[in-house]
């Protein structure tokens, strides 16, 4: 999806608490005016997409990569970031595959990249665990849920 979210695609944001917020945060914005809230804390923004309706989640995904790609991060940040966004890619395939199934093959390039480069977001394999290890598992049930 390469437009912002329409109301109807954030249908039933309003029965759960964090989608509620991130329906607050992110509602009728584009992926390129979310790059400061990213920035500012790409945790809190991960949280608020994990649990947005498909519809918006399918869009502000790419936001959170293209966060990630550009590697325009407070210091200390490029970690967390890194690991944010192959971490909830991965979460989505393994709860919720209808959410990432449609989009996976947009992302693959990008979460091989991020795999290929943990040392060059400087996320240590023994506090982040393994991208590597992480984006075959992606790969994988990307290929499961085909």
């Amino acid at each position: 999806m390469k437009r912002i979210p329409t109301e109807e695609e954030w249908a039933g944001y309003e029965k759960d608490l964090d989608a509620k917020y991130a329906y607050k945060t992110f509602y009728g914005k584009t992926n390129e005016e979310m790059q400061p809230a990213f920035r500012k804390n790409v945790i809190e923004r991960t949280d608020e997409i994990r649990f947005m309706p498909r519809g918006a989640f399918q869009y502000y995904i790419f936001g959170l990569r293209d966060y990630v790609i550009r590697q325009d991060f407070e210091l200390y940040e490029s970690s967390d970031a890194a690991s944010c966004f192959i971490g909830l890619v991965l979460e989505k395939l393994r709860k919720e595959p209808e959410s990432v199934q449609p989009i996976i093959s947009e992302l693959l390039p990008d979460l091989q990249f991020v795999a290929g480069n943990q040392n060059l977001y400087e996320a240590d394999k023994d506090i982040y665990g393994d991208f590597t290890a992480m984006y075959q598992d992606i790969v994988r049930l990307s290929r499961t849920n085909a």
